[in-house]
C-alpha cells in the first residue's frame, strides 16, 4: 500500500468514526415524547370541601417485651398549658477525692544510692576555642592562575568580556524576528 492509500483508509476510517458517534449523540439526546395528562372531566361537584376517601386499615402491633410494659411519655405531663417533656434533672454527686496513691512520693522516699547525682558536663580549654573556617573568596576575584572566582562553581576560566552580535539575517519561518538592525 502506498502512503496515499493509507492515508485515505484513516481519513474514510475517522469519518465514519465521527458519523456513528453523532448518531449515538442524537439518539441520547432525542426528545422523549412526553406523557399526555388526562383530562379532568368538567362534571365534578362544585365544592369547597374536596372529597377524600381514606380507608383505615386494621393495624397490628407485635412487640416482645420482658413483661413489663414501658411508657416513654410516663415523665410527661400535657395538663394545662405548660407542658413537661422530661423530668426534671438530679446532679449526682461529686466523686471522692483521690488519696495518696503508691506512685506518689516525696523527694525524701527516694534512697540516695537511686537519686541522679549526674554532674554537669565540663569542658577542656580547647574545645571552647573557636576556629575560624576558612572563608569563600569575594565574587570576581582571581588567583594566580587567572582563573576567576565565580560564587557556585567556583575558579573558572576567564574567556573575556562578553561580546554581543548583531544579526539582520535572522528568521523564523520566513518572518523576522525582534527588532533587528535598528
Amino acid at each position: 500500500m502506498t502512503d496515499k492509500t493509507k492515508r485515505i483508509i484513516l481519513i474514510a476510517a475517522g469519518v465514519l468514526l465521527c458519523a456513528a458517534l453523532v448518531v449515538g449523540i442524537v439518539s441520547r439526546l432525542a426528545a422523549v415524547p412526553m406523557p399526555i395528562d388526562p383530562a379532568i372531566p368538567d362534571d365534578t361537584p362544585n365544592t369547597k370541601d374536596p372529597v377524600v376517601n381514606i380507608s383505615d386499615p386494621e393495624v397490628k402491633v407485635d412487640s416482645k417485651t420482658d413483661g413489663k410494659q414501658h411508657d416513654p411519655g410516663r415523665d410527661a405531663a400535657s395538663s394545662g398549658t405548660e407542658q413537661t417533656i422530661q423530668g426534671t434533672p438530679t446532679k449526682p454527686d461529686a466523686p471522692e477525692h483521690p488519696g495518696k496513691t503508691e506512685k506518689d512520693h516525696a523527694a525524701d522516699d527516694v534512697p540516695e544510692a537511686d537519686r541522679n547525682k549526674e554532674t554537669p558536663p565540663t569542658y577542656k580549654p580547647e574545645q571552647t576555642e573557636v576556629k575560624p573556617q576558612p572563608t569563600e573568596p569575594v565574587g570576581g576575584s582571581t588567583n594566580d592562575a587567572g582563573q576567576v572566582y565565580v560564587p557556585g562553581f567556583g575558579y573558572v576560566d576567564y574567556e573575556g568580556d562578553n561580546v554581543g552580535i548583531k544579526d539582520d539575517s535572522m528568521y523564523e519561518n520566513g518572518n523576522k524576528i525582534g527588532i533587528m538592525g535598528g
